[in-house]
């Protein structure tokens, strides 16, 4: 079997920068460290931390006052921090550099006056803590429909889900310009997310199918099978090398691979290295 790695594959700048902190924060903590939510959304990098001795909480009320606290690369609001502060906790930020922006800009259009609409998913704790930092009064949107069925807001300021994919964005940004009088635009989305996109999409169409790895709760990821899935329909999108049946890849000689920028590039290796072993063989055999 054919398989050919798409660029810009795997851990990016803020998920890189994420591991090293925390790595650091172990190695160097002669307490006991906890992690505010999943550190990334990736299961072989959250189970290997907590083999580690690294505790993955919900809220700071099971955080004690000697012990060391990571807040994961998705970032909180700024209540929470002052809450970590007023406990004299010790505090290490992983937030990724792209979420921080997106943080700062959602401020300044409500410091500023205007109505906050960020495109992404409700749920996802990037959005939470980026909808926090305009002091929960920001409209969250992840379709075009429900764009148009807002109604109109005279000065508008839109932010995006830092891992969304750049056409989604610009299919609901075209709707929103016909409901609001100003809109104000800040670009908040990840630029090594973007290049990850685009690469994997220009690889999609010179394979017969592509196989996208990386945590189920990864967005990124979601992201990169959705685009991918917009070129070519046959795309697999799986964890690890444990979930390849072969029988998916009958009929097949050349196949992609790409994968979510929280994903290990020894996970990613795995991959490609089951996928080479199957043999070809012809469609209907």
């Amino acid at each position: 079997m054919d398989v050919i790695v798409a660029d810009n594959a795997g851990f990016c700048f803020g998920v890189k920068r994420a591991i090293k902190m925390a790595n650091d924060t172990m190695d160097g903590a002669g307490m006991r460290v906890k992690s505010l939510g999943s550190l990334i959304h990736n299961p072989q990098v959250v189970n290997s931390f907590r083999e580690r001795g690294l505790e993955v909480v919900e809220d700071l009320d099971s955080v004690d006052s000697e012990d060391t606290v990571i807040i994961r690369s998705h970032g909180v609001g700024p209540e929470l921090r002052q809450d970590a502060a007023a406990r004299g906790l010790k505090v290490v930020d992983t937030t990724c550099p792209f979420v921080t922006k997106a943080q700062q800009y959602a401020a300044k259009l409500i410091a500023d006056g205007y109505k906050v609409v960020m495109i992404g998913d409700k749920d996802h704790p990037e959005v939470i803590g980026v909808v926090a930092h305009t002091q929960n009064r920001a409209i969250v949107i992840n379709t075009v429909a429900e764009a148009e069925a807002l109604k109109f807001i005279p000065r508008m300021g839109v932010v995006f889900q830092t891992t969304h994919s750049i056409g989604h964005v610009q299919e609901i940004v075209g709707a929103l310009l016909k409901r609001g009088k100003e809109v104000r635009v800040f670009n908040t989305l990840c630029g090594a997310t973007t290049s990850m996109q685009k690469t994997a999409i220009e690889l999609s169409s010179e394979v017969e199918a592509m196989v996208i790895v990386g945590g189920r709760q990864s967005a990124n990821t979601a992201q990169l099978a959705e685009v991918c899935r917009r070129v070519n329909p046959r795309v697999l999108q799986i964890e690890s090398a444990d979930e390849i049946r072969e029988d998916w890849f009958q009929g097949l000689s050349r196949v992609g691979v790409s994968a979510g920028a929280s994903t290990p590039d020894e996970v990613i290796a795995d991959v490609v290295d089951r996928i080479t072993r199957i043999e070809p063989s012809p469609a209907g055999a």
